[in-house]
């Protein structure tokens, strides 16, 4: 399921009401992700788990080597930290929106732990013996230890064109026309919110268009809707 495929179905169920010109597609990709980002939210509140369509994997990405000296959030003078300013993520408890850390191979894993504990770490040199490091976030901003020159990571993005994709083993920018990270039935469910919520389209409205257009339809299909229906 693409981005493309999404705001199709958007334009097909307004254009069957009234003009559907006046719609942009960055506005629709705000909306979007935005909405996503809340039904993700409900949806891990209720299963406790990740959907591995929701991942995105940021195949290589820089540690700056950093001290006290550069970073006044270091306030331990003897040590080295990687740090680095990754994409936001979507806000799950114990941010589970970063969801891995690792090393550029991603053979060297990193455990999350909070800021002091990881300077403490990196000052005694506890680093597992080069099985795994640490890692600590604040805000966007993720520290290391111990310091890598480069990083890999796996997250569920608030905004999923931040995130490069790997082609046929050449990194490029995402566009419309890639899978865009969400299952059919929360995809069904955003689509609605922005139908209802912000274009003010009543739901019998909608149900009568999504009716009569199966075949135009994109995601909003009747099977995807009753298998939506069956598995909750």
């Amino acid at each position: 399921m693409t981005f493309e495929e999404i705001i199709w179905d958007i334009m097909e169920i307004k254009g069957a009401l009234e003009d559907d010109s006046d719609l942009e597609e960055l506005w629709l990709l705000h909306k979007i992700n935005q909405y996503r980002a809340v039904h993700i939210v409900a949806e891990y509140g209720l299963t406790n788990e990740i959907d591995p369509v929701w991942l995105q994997r940021i195949y290589k990405f820089k540690w700056v080597k950093t001290t006290a000296a550069d970073d006044p959030a270091i306030t331990y003078n003897s040590i080295t930290l990687g740090k680095a300013t990754l994409p936001r993520t979507v806000k799950l408890p114990e941010d589970f929106g970063t969801y891995r850390i690792a090393g550029s191979g991603a053979i060297l894993q990193f455990e999350p732990c909070d800021f002091n504990r990881l300077m403490m770490k990196a000052e005694i040199g506890e680093e597992s013996h080069g099985e795994y490091g640490y890692y600590s976030k604040v805000g966007d901003v993720i520290y290391e230890t111990p310091y890598l020159m480069e990083g890999s990571a796996i997250i569920i993005a608030e905004n999923p064109m931040d995130i490069q994709i790997n082609d046929a083993g050449t990194l490029r920018d995402m566009t419309f026309e890639d899978q865009y990270p969400l299952d059919p039935l929360l995809a069904q469910r955003v689509i609605l919110d922005l139908l209802t919520k912000d274009l003010a389209i009543a739901d019998g409205a909608i149900t009568d268009i999504i009716n009569d257009s199966q075949k135009e339809l994109k995601i909003m299909k009747d099977e995807q809707q009753a298998s939506g229906r069956s598995n909750r």
